[in-house]
């Protein structure tokens, strides 16, 4: 379903932070969605810009320098008025004539007015719009926060997700999300994940009920979001499929979230095995294979030159 955000809701949740004021409401609310047509559309900041009378923003911003030239050539400011026009903003204590504001009125253009730089309210409308319009899903499972690598754990319920997660807090790592996150696609190749505002700080643990990380290990316990690097999905697995993994590589595929192919091992559970341990190692692992290393070259590497020793 393609997003959308309303036109008031971007007022009414930008207003403390671009100190701007209303001088023209529209009669009816508008929707702003991402431009499919626009090559540099990313989650839908393409629809902001300066004066672009090839290809009309719906969001337009006018500072002195744009004003300028609308006062010198009029005729531009028809131009100006397309019909995807929804909303002026000017900034740097521009003003509207009581003609150019008549018109705007009449064609339900709001306006807003701020004493920000041009630059500034560029770049804050397009992040705003660039999250609100940003594509997302909800994906079940834990995420946490291990070593500065976003590990989403998977598994069937009962597993041990959420246990394993508050192994983790207690051994110095982040909460970000239990049971539900959110992922949203912030680029053409980052997921994030995010704890819904309803389950924010809590864990529910099997056994002990619901726990509040914030109470239990502090703030620091607790992130808001983080980048999703790796997929762990735990198994519970028979000795006779342990025994068919790849000892050298581990079992290894790929998850897809809205398009993006996340890498997803596959780690089995059994008594034996510390599985805070083992995710501690392939969240170190991932660090590594992101910063170039690859370490089964490197251990081929060292038996081919041994055997060529002997």
């Amino acid at each position: 379903m393609e997003r959308q955000i309303s036109l008031r809701r971007l007022c009414e949740d930008l207003h403390k932070e671009m100190f701007w004021d209303c001088l023209c409401r529209p009669g009816k609310d508008f929707y702003l969605r991402g431009d499919p047509l626009a090559e540099d559309d990313v989650n839908g900041a393409a629809l902001v810009g300066f004066l672009n009378f090839i290809r009309p923003h719906v969001v337009q911003i006018a500072g002195a320098r744009e004003m300028q030239f609308l006062r010198q050539h009029p005729q531009g400011f028809e131009q100006f008025l397309t019909e995807k026009l929804r909303l002026i903003v000017l900034c740097e204590k521009e003003t509207l004539s009581p003609e150019m504001l008549e018109i705007l009125q009449s064609r339900q253009v709001a306006v807003m007015v701020t004493n920000l730089e041009v630059q500034k309210v560029l770049a804050r409308l397009r992040l705003y719009l660039h999250r609100e319009l940003a594509a997302r899903q909800q994906v079940h499972g834990v995420l946490v926060d291990v070593l500065g690598v976003g590990l989403l754990l998977q598994g069937e319920v009962g597993i041990g997700k959420s246990e394993l997660a508050l192994e983790l807090v207690s051994r110095g790592h982040r909460l970000v999300a239990d049971d539900s996150v959110l992922c949203i696609r912030e680029a053409p190749q980052v997921i994030t994940g995010h704890c819904p505002a309803p389950l924010r700080n809590f864990l529910e643990v099997r056994g002990l009920g619901i726990i509040n990380i914030r109470e239990f290990f502090g703030a620091a316990a607790i992130v808001r979001s983080k980048r999703i690097r790796l997929v762990v999905e735990i198994q519970d697995m028979q000795d006779m499929e342990i025994a068919d993994i790849d000892r050298l590589q581990g079992k290894v595929d790929h998850l897809d979230i809205l398009g993006v192919p996340l890498t997803r091992l596959r780690m089995p559970v059994s008594a034996a095995r510390n599985l805070a341990v083992l995710v501690e190692a392939a969240a170190r692992s991932q660090y590594v294979k992101e910063s170039g290393g690859d370490m089964l070259a490197d251990f081929e590497e060292q038996v081919r030159l041994s055997v060529g020793e002997e």
